[in-house]
């Protein structure tokens, strides 16, 4: 097997690591912090790099690449303690397409690559203990699309997001909806994480919601892998740029 990284993948974690280094100092993050734990500009400037566009088809605008790339951005994003919510970004291209039908994948997709759209997924309820194959919220049909009732906890940047990727059960079983966040019915409570990054309670009383799937627990757990995998990828780059600062303060004792 091999790990060798082609040349396209060492500029693009490059490119990355240059940008974290200039643009997203340790100041930054505290200022970050200090201002809600998101930040738009930033976001737009992960854009501008193609990163939301990573995982997108060509076809919608994005690089099309793959979860090698992906897991490269974001080991290059821990090391610098970046707050942005990217993660939620590849969660959200990858359950579209795999999951979607393709005119909603051309209706969503080329905002979501291109930046202007930020979905985040909204599954966390307190009640289910991490089990995504429990939950409470309902979809119910209405004049030819669907009504969602549901409170969903610790939504990363939920009360900054343009769009949501909701779990809820239709007709018994579980299944994936996309809510706007301008809906009717949408009310949001946000506020910081022990880590600084923003999250919120998001609360939907009989919103209007367009259904990407009725294979909703299989969707769903694709898109807590893609979440799990870009944590531990995060946490790689954090550990090694702490071992490295550790190895830099000790050689000058």
């Amino acid at each position: 097997m091999n790990f060798d990284l082609t040349d396209e993948q060492v500029q693009l974690q490059d490119a990355v690591q240059r940008w974290v280094d200039k643009s997203y100092t340790f100041d930054h993050y505290r200022a970050t912090v200090k201002h809600g734990g998101f930040d738009r500009d930033n976001y737009a400037q992960l854009a501008d790099l193609g990163l939301c566009g990573l995982l997108v088809a060509q076809d919608h605008g994005g690089l099309g690449m793959g979860p090698v790339e992906a897991m490269l951005v974001m080991q290059a994003l821990g090391a610098g303690l970046v707050l942005e919510p990217l993660t939620h970004t590849f969660i959200t291209s990858s359950v579209l397409a795999r999951f979607a039908p393709s005119d909603l994948q051309a209706r969503w997709l080329p905002g979501v690559a291109s930046g202007e759209t930020l979905a985040v997924l909204a599954w966390q309820e307190r009640s289910s203990r991490y089990r995504p194959e429990k939950c409470e919220a309902k979809a119910a049909p209405s004049q030819q699309i669907y009504a969602l009732t549901a409170t969903k906890n610790i939504v990363q940047a939920g009360d900054q997001a343009d769009a949501f990727i909701v779990p809820a059960l239709l007709d018994g079983a579980l299944a994936l909806f996309w809510v706007e966040s301008a809906a009717s019915g949408v009310q949001t409570r946000g506020y910081l994480t022990q880590n600084g990054s923003r999250a919120a309670d998001v609360t939907l009383n009989q919103t209007q919601a367009t259904l990407i799937t009725r294979d909703g627990l299989a969707a769903l757990e694709l898109a807590i892998d893609v979440g799990l995998a870009a944590a531990c990828a995060q946490g790689v780059g954090l550990m090694d740029k702490t071992l490295r600062l550790t190895a830099d303060y000790l050689n000058t004792r």
